[in-house]
């Protein structure tokens, strides 16, 4: 019984050996082939919805409600975003940007001085500079937020540079600098990838999103506000280059 086994087994081995030259020997008589095309439209889609940090429920606007002390302030919603795009630019990526608009025409130096991004005042000049972070989910943001170093002060398309600073704080260069970084990206990617630029990880770097969603945070510098009444409209745009 035992050398019948082996028999069987040593037929075995040949049969899938002589299976295996078979294939690698085979002979290709003819080919034909069939021409295969496909064309991919552009596609992209992009939404913004406030939403409470107490709740996550959805809300109508983000506000920072009424202040009564001098002292930076996380606003009570955030922004929940939601980003898909297979339209690229020349560094293969697609890019959104938050920022303001707060004027139709170039506004006065003299009132308003060069910088114009964040909360605008009904009376002229004045204004609570916006600051903002991102992150791939909800995450816990101190209230009020002490220390600004990890945020970013949310642009004007306005925004002028600043007279006898070492830096360029005008739009144009923080839309894009000398490196082709941009200040005001909050995340970019591809067809099939999102990067989130979280607190810390540098305008092209960013942690890698799964599910094309992430939240925006934002807080207002209300402690070198003067008492009015404040608003303004924050603008993200997809784009490419």
């Amino acid at each position: 019984m035992k050398e019948r086994k082996l028999s069987l087994l040593t037929v075995s081995v040949l049969f899938l050996i002589m299976l295996g030259l078979g294939t690698s020997l085979a002979v290709v008589d003819r080919t034909v082939t069939v021409t295969t095309l496909g064309t991919m439209a552009s596609v992209t889609s992009l939404s913004a919805q406030a939403k409470n940090i107490s709740d996550n429920a959805n809300a109508t606007e983000v506000s920072f409600g009424t202040v009564t002390v001098l002292t930076n302030k996380l606003a009570g919603q955030y922004v929940w975003i939601t980003v898909r795009s297979n339209v690229l630019g020349s560094t293969g990526a697609w890019e959104l940007e938050i920022y303001t608009r707060n004027f139709t025409t170039a506004p006065s130096t003299t009132t308003w001085g060069y910088q114009y991004g964040g909360l605008k005042g009904s009376v002229a000049g004045h204004r609570v500079p916006l600051v903002w972070k991102v992150y791939c989910s909800t995450h816990t943001v101190g209230d009020p937020p002490a220390n600004l170093a990890n945020w970013m002060f949310v642009k004007d398309r306005w925004d002028l540079d600043i007279p006898g600073t070492p830096d360029d704080e005008s739009w144009g260069n923080a839309h894009q600098d000398a490196n082709g970084n941009s200040y005001t990206n909050i995340a970019y990617g591809g067809p099939d990838y999102m990067m989130v630029i979280e607190p810390g990880t540098g305008l092209t770097g960013g942690v890698l999103d799964t599910d094309n969603t992430f939240a925006v945070y934002l807080g207002g510098q209300f402690s070198v506000a003067a008492s009015d009444v404040y608003s303004t409209i924050v603008r993200f745009d997809l784009y490419h280059e």
